[in-house]
């Protein structure tokens, strides 16, 4: 029976492929109608970082910014590149400051219309302060500034700082919770009864009662700032 089948099929074929012969014959100009394919449009770099996680544009400002080693416990220097954002106030931030600006070979921050900073040789603890005095000097008042360093040389960071035995900041990795965080930088300061935890995101403060309590509310990210509460 399937012989059968595939013996019809084939004589069909061979029939209708005469016939296509037969016309252009007759009429040269005649052309075997083909199958209209749609045409492929391939997503863009920026496409693929919005649905695939971990994938963003690089940190680099320009052709002559180049690839520099970067430890996130080591000094800035000459070509450390930084993806910032900085927000002004508390209740209700607003973002001042969004950009990625490159250490230039003085060691300075060139920071928009705010200014620029020196961070060469800094830490990134003392860089960060270095950069928040800049935007407080520019907008001379007294609302809180925050800085949010989202990256350096394409590293993912977040800051953990307050009662800690030293602040600093670390590279994001998968699956990060708020505790283990807080542990590799070696936890409270010794001898701290303390457990309140602030947890800061796009310049807005949340509280938690304890790590315990932040680990099952919160999923650090690039960009945060994890402050152990030194009286609390």
């Amino acid at each position: 029976m399937r012989a059968l089948l595939s013996l019809i099929l084939s004589v069909f074929a061979l029939l209708a492929l005469n016939a296509c012969s037969m016309l252009q014959m007759i009429d040269p100009d005649f052309k075997i109608p083909m199958p209209h394919l749609p045409k492929l449009h391939m997503p863009s770099r920026n496409t693929f970082a919005k649905v695939i996680p971990g994938l963003a544009e690089k940190d680099k400002v320009g052709a002559d910014d180049p690839d520099v080693p970067f430890n996130s416990r080591g000094t800035l220097g000459f070509g450390h590149t930084l993806r910032i954002e900085v927000y002004e106030g508390a209740r209700n931030p607003d973002r001042i400051y969004r950009g990625i600006t490159m250490v230039d070979k003085e060691g300075v921050l060139a920071l928009g219309e705010a200014g620029s900073a020196r961070v060469g040789g800094l830490l990134l603890p003392k860089a960060a302060e270095a950069i928040a005095t800049v935007f407080r000097l520019a907008g001379r008042n007294t609302r809180p500034i925050t800085i949010h360093l989202i990256s350096v040389e394409n590293t993912s960071v977040i800051s953990i700082d307050g009662d800690v035995r030293e602040a600093e900041f670390i590279p994001v990795f998968k699956d990060m919770s708020v505790q283990q965080a807080v542990t590799v930088t070696g936890g409270r300061k010794p001898g701290s009864t303390l457990r309140g935890v602030y947890i800061a995101r796009e310049g807005q403060r949340h509280f938690f009662t304890s790590l315990e309590a932040a680990n099952e509310k919160w999923s650090p990210q690039a960009g945060d700032i994890i402050t152990l509460s030194p009286d609390i």
